[in-house]
């Protein structure tokens, strides 16, 4: 058996490939956009990627960003997911983008968070399973919100 290499203090790259996968809401499926985005983020992340652990909190990011999306962006335009490598004193991370058709409506946590409402949670959500969460202005007519998630250094393929 061989023995371990001996650590050089300088993190191994992440190597997944393709890092980077999208689509476009006119691939979607226009009647049920909002599922289709789930099972496709849901596929890629744990068949593609391997990244079991991640799988469930992705694919409910995803809804919840997708449906505000559709609700109060204007529409769906696209997501995407993007696998960065790891760096000094951080871990490697799976970022989704959700893009929408309104950056004039600013995503915002609703007030009380209150857990019986039936409307307002779903931020809070995404707040919740994710590392970080925000926002950004595409500079066309669009924006994307994005939430980050961790990924173990066991779960590297």
């Amino acid at each position: 058996m061989d023995a371990p290499a001996p650590h050089t203090g300088t993190p191994t790259p992440f190597d997944a490939t393709p890092t980077r996968v999208g689509w476009d809401a006119s691939v979607l499926d226009p009647l049920r956009p909002v599922a289709e985005a789930r099972h496709r983020a849901r596929v890629w992340v744990q068949q593609r990627w391997q990244l079991l652990e991640l799988a469930d909190s992705v694919e409910l990011a995803v809804a919840e960003l997708c449906t505000n999306a559709v609700r109060h962006g204007g529409g769906l335009a696209g997501l995407e997911l993007i696998l960065g490598a790891s760096r000094q004193y951080a871990p490697p991370v799976l970022r989704v983008l959700v893009m929408d058709h309104r950056p004039d409506q600013i995503p915002e946590l609703a007030g009380d968070g209150n857990p019986l409402s039936e409307q307002g949670r779903g931020l809070h959500l995404v707040d919740a399973l994710s590392r970080r969460w925000g926002w950004h202005s595409t500079g066309f007519d669009e924006k994307q919100v994005w939430c980050t998630f961790a990924i173990a250094s066991a779960s590297v393929p």
